[in-house]
């Protein structure tokens, strides 16, 4: 039985990306694009790879060994996740790429002074919190200090607050900004190039890393104008998996190259197949999701009925200025460490949806994901091409992939130091925008940095904008 149904989910999965790349709205540029992708890897390939290879380290992890049954009804779960992602995310989403708008040739005047008060604003901050994060991936102590809370298995930061210790994603998109107000002149990769490598040196947030450089190739597909890859991009992507891979197996593996010592690994990890190195916990969450499902409502003896959203108006607050701020959720109806150990591990949004409400939890859950990213890539289509527009989609895009993995309240953690240099950016310069004039032809600009007067026509393309 459990062969038909890998075969099923696979079927339904092949055939919603053929729809998918074949349809006029799709493109690289649509959130059902990264949600395909990750379910073909965590939800058809894993549990494929675990049949045919009997992957377990993750069952050892938690404790749990799930009965065909129960790997079944992930199977089922996952593919309606699927299918309610599709309806209300993409079938109902007529939005076609409009590559025909014309791009903004780089930053205005208003635009690039904005953008020298934001480095002065953040900058400092986010080289403070690179160095926490540098000197805890190389050993230093006292720089970020915390404990896990034995109980929901939660990491909780004693010496600072989480804002400090996480300001370092500000880098990113000012980053980002840079690349792309500089039209990806060479100089302008500098302190990207930089910033990645000290990461991959480090050893720590491989998620950063990977997610980077996503966000960087689809600004750089968008200023091609080009709806897909192209194939030779294909070998980056395949770089930058085998470097994720490669820090999951050993965090220091860099460090040790570079210092010329012998890796880390023992003599039956270098020995083993090569297809058992993807038996970890890093894509594993078709696993976690079984044990979720064996869990609740079964032993657990309740749902969550969505409470554990709550957390998004206790999160903000700084456990500094609230030290008795509730571990998690505010209101914790299911706890999965009471069953087995889920510690640091990720529910995914199928799993998230099955805690909430079960079959109807996964439903309304994936679909209301589906319709809100759905929604926003409406908004990046209509309308004109702004700089604002263009990097703050390109930079919120490859962020759901880690939504899909973690599930819950992740997305909008990320997206706060993601997009907040970007929608401050725009403040300062509505700011300082009805005050600023081009020194070069006197003409004021709007908010948006767009010119009121008329522009001589200077044979450039985009000289009328």
């Amino acid at each position: 039985m459990l062969p038909v149904v890998l075969g099923f989910q696979t079927i339904i999965w092949l055939a919603l990306c053929y729809l998918f790349v074949q349809g006029r709205s799709g493109s690289l540029y649509h959130p059902f694009c990264y949600y395909l992708f990750f379910h073909g890897v965590v939800f058809v390939a894993r549990p494929i790879l675990e049949y045919l290879f009997n992957f377990h380290i993750a069952f050892d992890y938690m404790w749990f060994y799930p009965t065909d049954g129960q790997i079944i009804t992930g199977l089922f779960a996952s593919t309606l996740g699927l299918i309610a992602f599709a309806l209300f995310g993409w079938a109902f989403d007529g939005t076609i790429p409009r590559f025909e708008r014309p791009i903004p040739d780089g930053f205005n005047a208003a635009e690039w002074r904005a953008f020298y008060i934001v480095l002065v604003l953040l900058v400092p901050l986010g080289l403070y919190s690179f160095y926490l994060d540098l000197g805890q991936g190389l050993g230093g102590a006292g720089l970020i200090q915390g404990q896990r809370d034995p109980i929901t298995g939660i990491y909780i930061l004693t010496n600072t607050t989480g804002y400090v210790a996480s300001a370092e994603g500000f880098l990113i998109p000012i980053c980002l900004m840079l690349i792309w107000a500089s039209r990806f002149r060479i100089w302008s990769f500098i302190p990207f190039v930089a910033y990645v490598a000290i990461h991959l040196y480090i050893g720590w947030g491989r998620w950063a890393f990977i997610l980077s450089v996503a966000m960087l190739g689809l600004l750089a597909l968008y200023r091609r104008r080009s709806r897909w890859m192209r194939p030779s991009w294909i070998i980056i992507g395949l770089a930058t998996f085998i470097v994720f891979q490669q820090l999951g197996q050993n965090r220091e593996y860099f460090r040790e190259v570079l210092a010329g010592e012998p890796h880390n690994e023992d003599v039956i990890a270098r020995n083993q197949p090569w297809i058992e190195r993807f038996d970890g916990l890093d894509l594993a969450n078709f696993d976690y999701l079984t044990y979720i499902i064996n869990i609740v409502p079964q032993k657990s003896d309740t749902y969550s009925y969505f409470t554990q959203y709550l957390q998004l108006f206790t999160e903000p607050i700084p456990r500094i200025l609230w030290p008795e701020k509730p571990i998690g959720p505010p209101i914790d109806l299911v706890n999965l460490n009471a069953y087995g150990n889920f510690v640091a591990l990720t529910d995914s949004l199928v799993g998230d949806g099955w805690i909430s409400l079960g079959w109807l939890g996964v439903f309304i859950t994936m679909g209301l994901a589906g319709y809100i990213t759905m929604r926003l890539h409406r908004w990046f289509w209509r309308g004109e091409a702004t700089n604002f527009k263009i990097l703050t989609y390109c930079s919120f895009l490859p962020l759901t992939m880690q939504w899909f993995r973690d599930g819950g309240i992740s997305i909008a953690k990320f997206v706060l130091f993601a997009v907040m240099p970007l929608i401050l950016w725009q403040i300062i310069l509505r700011l300082i925008s009805g005050n600023l004039r081009d020194p070069g032809f006197g003409g004021r600009y709007t908010a948006r940095g767009v010119r009121e007067a008329p522009l001589p026509d200077t044979g450039h393309p985009y000289s009328r904008q």
